[in-house]
């Protein structure tokens, strides 16, 4: 019996509508999470149920904070998004990296959904995926059987812990079923991690994000 390996594979998210700045904002290694987001939420917004956006610019400090940061959009105006932009900008610090220096500038979005503000744990459609594992992490975790499948998708569900790891997991979807492989997939899940912050803005910590996973196999030659 030839052994079988794993040819492509690929855990990526389904981008979802938004306006995103011109350029991309920072890598974040600290930001709100859902709970602060949600505890900043306007409350006529929140009683009329609205989803607010902000686009916001502010100065890098020299250990990667933010200053001087002015909101210079809202949608919908008047409701008070910019205050509660304003109240969590401080929560924000930059990882390393282009565009990250003492004095410059940066702009980002803010995004307040109404599952927030009723502390529902959403699904976020568009995280950044911030950690993923190697070739021989699946390799490992892949089931051992000769069975003649060829693809493999597996959907996992999960809840997004501190520091963007993933906690309690569950098998959304496997096909094929039954033969071992959203097991598998759950073993990876430890070796998973979203940003902080998706690029439109919305906090990762305490939402839920949905891990697809696909499996391209091919027969290996080598006896």
């Amino acid at each position: 019996m030839g052994f079988r390996r794993i040819l492509w594979l690929s855990a990526a998210a389904v981008l979802t509508l938004g306006a995103a700045p011109a350029a991309p904002p920072p890598n974040w290694i600290e930001a709100p999470t859902y709970a602060e987001m949600a505890a900043v939420y306007p409350a006529k917004a929140r009683a009329e149920h609205l989803t607010g956006q902000t686009q916001v610019t502010c100065t890098v400090t020299l250990n990667r904070r933010l200053s001087d940061c002015a909101v210079i959009r809202q949608t919908p105006a008047g409701y008070g998004f910019d205050d509660a932009a304003h109240k969590l900008v401080g929560r924000l610090r930059a990882a390393p990296g282009p565009g990250v220096f003492a004095g410059a500038e940066v702009r980002f979005l803010l995004t307040f959904r109404p599952e927030m503000a009723e502390r529902k744990a959403a699904f976020l459609n568009d995280p950044t995926w911030a950690d993923l594992p190697a070739m021989a992490d699946f390799q490992a975790t892949f089931p051992k059987t000769e069975n003649g499948v060829n693809h493999v998708r597996v959907v996992l569900a999960c809840d997004v812990a501190a520091g963007g790891a993933l906690a309690g997991c569950a098998v959304e979807s496997e096909d094929p079923a039954g033969q071992g492989y959203g097991a598998g997939a759950l073993a990876l899940a430890p070796k998973i991690k979203v940003g902080l912050m998706t690029p439109e803005g919305q906090p990762t910590v305490g939402a839920k994000v949905r891990v697809p996973i696909r499996y391209e196999l091919t027969s290996d030659p080598r006896p």
